[in-house]
C-alpha cells in the first residue's frame, strides 16, 4: 500500500490535480503549491475537530467539521479522505454516532497519508510546471 509511487497515487487522485493544473496561469504562483499549502495549513484543525466531536459524541460538531474537510480534501484529490469525511458527516447529520470514534481514527490515518502525498506533490510541482 505504501510502496514507491503507488503510495501517492492511491492517496491522491491525479485527475483532480490535473484539473487544478489546467487553471494555472502563466506567471502566477504554482496552483498546486497554493491550494495544497492552504490544505496543509487549515486541515489539521478540521481533523482535530472531527476527532474531538467523535470523542464527545457531538453530532452537530462532527457534521460541520466533516463537511468542511470533505469538500477541501475532494478539491485537492484526496478522495478516500473525502469519502471518510462524508461518512462521518452523514453520521453526524443523522445523529447516529455508533462507530464514529473508529471511523474518525481511520480518517486521521488517511489524513496523515494525504498530507504526506500533498507535501510530496508540492515539492515536485516546481519542475513539472516550468515547461508550460
Amino acid at each position: 500500500m505504501k510502496e514507491g509511487g503507488e503510495f501517492s497515487c492511491d492517496v491522491i487522485d491525479r485527475s483532480a490535480l490535473a484539473s487544478l493544473r489546467e487553471l494555472q496561469e502563466e506567471g502566477d504562483p504554482d496552483i498546486i503549491a497554493e491550494v495544497g499549502g492552504l490544505f496543509i495549513k487549515h486541515s489539521p484543525e478540521k481533523v482535530n475537530a472531527i476527532m474531538q466531536s467523535a470523542e464527545r459524541g457531538d453530532a452537530k460538531g462532527l457534521q460541520i467539521a466533516a463537511h468542511s474537510l470533505k469538500s477541501s480534501s475532494a478539491y485537492i484529490g484526496a478522495m478516500r479522505l473525502s469519502a471518510l469525511a462524508k461518512e462521518l458527516e452523514l453520521m453526524g447529520r443523522s445523529n447516529s454516532l455508533e462507530g464514529a470514534k473508529e471511523k474518525a481514527q481511520r480518517l486521521k490515518e488517511e489524513f496523515v497519508q494525504a498530507m504526506a502525498a500533498i507535501d510530496a506533490e508540492i515539492k515536485g510541482t516546481g519542475q513539472s510546471a516550468e515547461g508550460r
